[in-house]
């Protein structure tokens, strides 16, 4: 391997698609959810946090006459999200997510894999500044790492991560920092459901939880237009 992306920390740039799947093993479940939670007909989506272009691809191939944003903080993984040949078109921008965003509504803001980066209070931050970028009938749809619900649950599943990386052949060094990472951002973590209530606390109209596997979990938040949102497939409404 290459140096590690100095912004995202234990992989770099070039590996990152390789290796993803493998250090984070519900991935493509999780993608594809996110995809599915996508509100009909979007002109505009904002992606937080796009790295190499994996979910971006998938929006664009959900929702080819929306306009896309990718907002990033490593030019490195821009420069590849850039060249894939089926991401031509896509705005892509250098920035901390914390930066401001590019001006206007959207009717989709999402992320895959990132907001754990950040403290607890920018997480808060994002969550109001997408509640007052997104139009009406618009979705935040979240999808990220979690801390399990105690100490217990957190050491057996942190077991079974790294059964899993080892199975399917993550190196060791990559592990290592992996496990690290995780350790070092702990304090920071919410749990899945904490997150959710976040959302509604924060003056979304209703927040779902349709998927959750280990320490990854999805949240949808929703503004307006909610109704049909009960006729969602593995929607485990707020309580």
């Amino acid at each position: 391997m290459t140096e590690p992306d100095p912004d995202h920390g234990v992989m770099d740039a070039e590996g990152y698609d390789r290796l993803i799947r493998a250090v984070v093993p519900a991935q493509p479940l999780l993608l594809a959810t996110i995809i599915d939670y996508l509100p009909p007909h979007p002109r505009r989506i904002l992606e937080l946090g796009c790295g190499t272009g994996i979910l971006t691809a998938m929006v664009r191939e959900e929702c080819p006459g929306a306009e896309v944003i990718g907002i990033d903080l490593s030019p490195e993984m821009l420069k590849m999200a850039a060249a894939k040949p089926e991401l031509e078109g896509v705005r892509f921008l250098a920035q901390d997510l914390r930066d401001a965003w590019p001006e206007g509504r959207y009717d989709a803001i999402v992320t895959s894999l990132c907001l754990h980066h950040v403290s607890r209070e920018d997480r808060v931050m994002v969550v109001r500044r997408a509640l007052a970028a997104l139009s009406p009938g618009g979705r935040f749809i979240c999808g990220d790492i979690f801390r399990a619900g105690d100490d217990r649950e957190e050491q057996m599943q942190r077991e079974i991560w790294c059964r899993g990386m080892k199975r399917r052949g993550t190196p060791d060094d990559v592990i290592r920092g992996m496990v690290a990472q995780r350790e070092a951002n702990m304090p920071a973590f919410t749990t899945v459901p904490r997150f959710r209530d976040i959302l509604v606390e924060s003056g979304f109209d209703r927040a779902v939880v349709p998927f959750t596997s280990g320490f990854v979990g999805l949240v949808v938040g929703f503004i307006g237009g909610t109704s049909s949102v009960g006729d969602s497939p593995g929607e485990q409404p707020r309580g």
